[in-house]
């Protein structure tokens, strides 16, 4: 895959991120940019990689517990955001 579309999927992987995820909050911050490109990109290779359901969503939850101080988020189900996810992997 050429970097350019690697750059887009890790885009749009960021906009998932933003609009499904999000534990800081910042989604309705009109000028807020994504502070989940480094997530992007980390979801991006797990999923390059065949990664499974369990790995993204563990990356993903230690993020809000370590990372974003959120550890009452990590008992939040993930499937519509997995679902969405798999749908992008098709196309890496």
């Amino acid at each position: 895959m050429s970097v350019q579309n690697q750059a887009a999927i890790e885009a749009e992987i960021g906009t998932l991120l933003l609009e499904q995820w999000d534990p800081l909050g910042v989604r309705d911050q009109p000028q807020a940019q994504s502070p989940y490109a480094p997530y992007a990109h980390e979801v991006y290779n797990l999923l390059s990689r065949g990664g499974s359901d369990t790995q993204v969503g563990r990356l993903l939850h230690e993020a809000e517990s370590s990372e974003f101080q959120h550890p009452e988020l990590a008992s939040r189900d993930l499937t519509p955001l997995l679902r969405a996810l798999r749908a992008i992997e098709k196309r890496i």
